[in-house]
């Protein structure tokens, strides 16, 4: 079908992004607070007029508790980042707390390659709306990471957890159906953690006029997309 093909095609371009970003381009990226700042304004209006709304219509299906998966995404980033701040000041807890990162953002971009699935099920606009604020994401790595995978099998590995995703959802299409409704409130609360951590004010604060162009810029797409539905 053409959706999977779209999905595959638009997977593939989160992991070769997540690749040359992670292992290439990561410290010209990390200094580019202006672009920091306009991803962290386009996920904040994706989050608000989309994922929320989004989560809000599969309650009215699976019920109130659904939101209880966005409080768990937020809060399990939370706790990883606790432990792995925790293991950086414990010589002997650095190498668990880096494993514990980078399986838990493992997971996560495979989650994303599976809601992409879904999304891509729905028609192009709905997918592209997805995509581009998830793509920002894994470019500026809005919660940096830096694993520094000294093995280059395991930085190819880790990068193609969207692809994977992707590939997992059009195998179980049915089954990745079933269990979007939680995926999106777990992903978006990771999402929503990870843009207030990286804007909160600090030495190295977001530069305001461009995290309210990113706002206003894709806050604007999303109107139009609902004009044209």
């Amino acid at each position: 079908m053409t959706f999977h093909l779209l999905s595959l095609a638009l997977a593939g371009i989160l992991s070769f992004a997540d690749y040359v970003t992670e292992n290439i381009y990561s410290k010209k990226i990390k200094e580019n607070l202006k672009f920091i700042s306009f991803s962290a304004g386009v996920a904040i209006s994706y989050i608000v007029l989309n994922l929320f709304p989004e989560i809000s219509s599969n309650a009215l299906i699976e019920g109130k508790m659904i939101f209880l998966y966005a409080l768990f995404g937020f809060l399990s980033l939370n706790l990883v980042e606790q432990y792995v701040h925790k293991g950086t000041k414990k010589s002997n807890m650095v190498h668990y707390h880096k494993s514990l990162h980078v399986a838990y953002f493992f997971l996560y971009n495979l989650f994303i390659g599976m809601i992409l699935v879904n999304f891509s099920s729905r028609g192009l606009a709905q997918t592209l709306l997805f995509f581009v604020p998830f793509l920002f994401y894994i470019i500026i790595k809005i919660l940096p990471q830096e694993f520094e995978f000294k093995n280059a099998a395991f930085r190819i590995f880790y990068s193609l957890a969207p692809l994977f995703g992707a590939i997992l959802g059009i195998a179980y299409l049915d089954f990745t159906r079933h269990v979007t409704g939680k995926l999106v409130p777990f992903v978006t609360g990771t999402l929503l953690y990870s843009v207030i951590r990286e804007s909160l004010p600090s030495d190295k604060a977001e530069k305001p006029l461009y995290f309210m162009a990113g706002v206003i810029f894709y806050a604007l797409i999303i109107l139009m997309s609902w004009s044209l539905a």
